[in-house]
């Protein structure tokens, strides 16, 4: 089953931190945790909505297939997050698939258990609707982003938040290894793949990043940071 919940290194940042005594007793009761290998789905788009998943460790993303056919990722939900509990919520089934993009632990709190921890504590209603509330704006500020931010500038910011930022002095040095493909990163920042290829030719002519497959090598990190403030829009 994992650690209990009481001792979650991320308890304190999900929507599960409302609870407290008998409720965080009954939660690590109910819950089912288990390991996930990268690539391996969580649920399908179609599947019924069967509890709220919580990320211990790895990373998710959340997919949905477009007109085309074709899968495209909207969204990753790292360690202390929740996902699923709209279709929960709604009592439809999942719109979009989930699937995990790193090696890591997921907890599933069944819906029937959801459902009665909602009736006895309204703060955890609140929780999971103040959740819908920054989703909803983080879809907003991603629509606006890609107004107003060039291809070359998602991208880097992008970089940051899969850990190429630094805190050091500049000149530090960053090695990473993307946990998506170069299609994904297309996808989450609104371009298409071979507009991608031309981003990645051009921030390895400027020296801010170089690429390998996935391993991405940032000679300064602080000063990719710094070049990732830009907004011309492109």
């Amino acid at each position: 089953m994992g650690k209990p919940c009481s001792s979650c290194a991320h308890r304190e940042i999900a929507e599960w931190s409302v609870l407290k005594g008998a409720a965080v007793a009954h939660l690590d009761d109910a819950r089912r945790s288990r390991h996930f290998l990268a690539g391996e789905a969580i649920y399908h788009e179609g599947d019924e909505a069967t509890g709220v998943y919580c990320v211990s460790s790895g990373l998710v993303g959340i997919r949905k297939v477009d007109p085309d056919g074709e899968s495209v990722l909207l969204r990753l939900v790292r360690p202390g997050q929740t996902f699923g509990y709209r279709s929960l919520l709604t009592g439809t089934p999942h719109g979009v698939s989930a699937e995990a993009l790193k090696e890591g632990s997921i907890c599933q709190v069944p819906a029937a258990t959801v459902h009665r921890m909602a009736a006895e504590n309204p703060a955890l209603v609140m929780a999971f609707f103040r959740h819908l509330a920054q989703d909803m704006a983080d879809a907003e500020n991603k629509v606006m982003e890609t107004v107003t931010a060039s291809c070359r500038v998602r991208f880097l910011r992008l970089l940051l938040a899969f850990g190429g930022e630094a805190d050091g002095d500049a000149g530090t040095r960053v090695s990473l290894e993307l946990p998506v493909s170069r299609q994904d990163i297309a996808s989450l920042i609104g371009v298409r793949s071979e507009t991608m290829s031309r981003v990645i030719r051009a921030i390895e002519a400027e020296g801010l990043a170089h690429f390998k497959g996935r391993h991405v090598d940032i000679p300064d990190a602080r000063r990719l940071a710094d070049e990732s403030f830009g907004s011309l829009a492109a």
